[in-house]
């Protein structure tokens, strides 16, 4: 069975969730200063790339770290487009298992703790909500 659907409001296709890494870079090979990462997903990233150094077609492997910390490299990519503010878009090539695995996991861990974040905050905001009155306990 072939299932489809869209959400409403929802524009462009996307391969996988994105989500946003706060201090995420990516170094390019043969670019000698990183790029901070708008936002990354298991089949791409968004990188701002304001003075357009990165040319489209380009095909190049990246490492992504945290500060000095490198996280993961090798991951081969290709520059597939340039859009508004100077961000660049990249498709991750073939990954290795081991490559895929962690992506996979980075974009799962930040979508929990953004939906642990978002729930928190409501919490917070309707403390009455966490009340309940059953009518039906007997005392």
């Amino acid at each position: 069975m072939d299932v489809t659907f869209e959400l409403e409001g929802e524009v462009g296709k996307r391969a996988a969730h994105r989500e946003r890494v706060r201090g995420l870079v990516a170094r390019l090979d043969g670019e000698a200063d990183g790029f901070v990462v708008h936002d990354v997903s298991a089949s791409g990233l968004a990188l701002v790339d304001p003075e357009a150094r990165i040319a489209v077609g380009r095909d190049c492997r990246l490492a992504l770290g945290i500060g000095p910390r490198e996280l993961i490299d090798g991951l081969p990519a290709r520059v597939v487009r340039r859009a508004e503010g100077g961000l660049t878009g990249l498709a991750f090539g073939e990954l290795s298992l081991r490559q895929e695995a962690w992506l996979d996991k980075l974009v799962l861990e930040i979508q929990k703790r953004r939906i642990d974040l978002r729930k928190s905050r409501q919490d917070a905001e309707n403390p009455e909500d966490k009340k309940t009155h059953r009518v039906d306990e007997k005392t």
